[in-house]
């Protein structure tokens, strides 16, 4: 027996607001099942980074354990999405990530969604959307399967050259506008030899090759250098806050697609009591990634490539 059942929350403590793919019914469901699970869970379980495989070989990936029943919210940076909403998510990009690969279409998981990746393994708690880069010479491509896709659930929203969003038609309204939440926010980068560019210059080195990365129980495609590249882009997008030692809350609500928060920084660790996150020991070549739980239980150890 792990002991993990102690550090489930009560049933009635998630938020149980319904999405078109889950419902407080299947919620129930899942965290009974989760108890279960639990019960017999086998702490610290090793895995491996999976080399960056082809399409036709991703259901041999290994699937990381992930639970709902341990969700906890936090006063200082509360979650963002319900439980609901973070299966619309996950269900969201295993669709992206499909698509792209059934078509030979590049992506890449960047900026919150590969600082939820780098921390928590999860989309950041105390996030909203997802983000995903692909190269500019692919938008056409995109809205060509959006004009021949018309019976899909999903939907590309042709926003610019520069950006897209993607989200499944089902799904309710962002604030006033007519693209839908929770969606994904796709940009697009140009390339030089040496850079690729958004709003600023990021080093190839800290890119390519792509690897996986995880995202709760998803694989995705991510740049080589989390720390690299991250710390490359937010010298521009978050300013003075460090990655490693500040956690930030954006104004800005992707849900309402309006400045609805207080922007806020805390120091990360005050969070680890409340949100899992990533503790690294690392030699000259790997790193193992340990899943902290309340700051002292280690659910499982992922060894990953040590960004070089």
């Amino acid at each position: 027996m792990s002991g993990l059942t102690s550090l489930m929350i009560s049933f009635y403590e998630l938020n149980r607001s319904s999405t078109f793919c889950c419902s407080e019914t299947t919620l129930r469901q899942r965290y009974k099942h989760e108890f279960q699970q639990l019960l017999h869970h086998r702490l610290n379980q090793s895995y491996e980074q999976p080399s960056n495989v082809s399409y036709s070989m991703a259901s041999s990936l290994p699937k990381l354990p992930y639970f709902y029943s341990l969700w906890k919210t936090s006063r200082l940076l509360p979650r963002l999405i319900t439980p609901c909403e973070h299966q619309v998510y996950i269900k969201l990009l295993k669709t992206l990530h499909d698509l792209c690969e059934s078509n030979g279409i590049h992506y890449m998981i960047s900026h919150g969604t590969l600082l939820g990746s780098y921390r928590n393994h999860d989309i950041l708690p105390y996030d909203d959307d997802a983000d995903v880069l692909i190269p500019r010479k692919d938008y056409s491509r995109l809205a060509e399967l959006n004009q021949l896709n018309n019976e899909t659930d999903w939907e590309f929203y042709l926003k610019s050259s520069r950006n897209m969003k993607f989200y499944f038609r089902k799904s309710p309204p962002a604030g006033r506008y007519s693209w839908k939440w929770p969606f994904i926010g796709i940009q697009f980068y140009t390339e030089t030899a040496t850079h690729i560019k958004i709003k600023r210059d990021i080093s190839k080195q800290f890119i390519f090759p792509l690897v996986l990365r995880p995202i709760a129980t998803l694989w995705l495609r991510a740049p080589r250098n989390a720390h690299k590249y991250l710390n490359s882009l937010m010298n521009g997008h978050y300013s003075k806050f460090s990655i490693d030692e500040k956690c930030l809350l954006q104004k800005y609500s992707h849900r309402h697609e309006a400045h609805r928060y207080i922007s806020r920084a805390v120091d990360c660790v005050q969070l680890h009591n409340t949100y899992p996150f990533i503790r690294r020991t690392c030699d000259e070549t790997y790193c193992q990634e340990h899943f902290m739980l309340n700051n002292q239980t280690v659910l499982y150890t992922l060894k990953m490539l040590k960004d070089q």
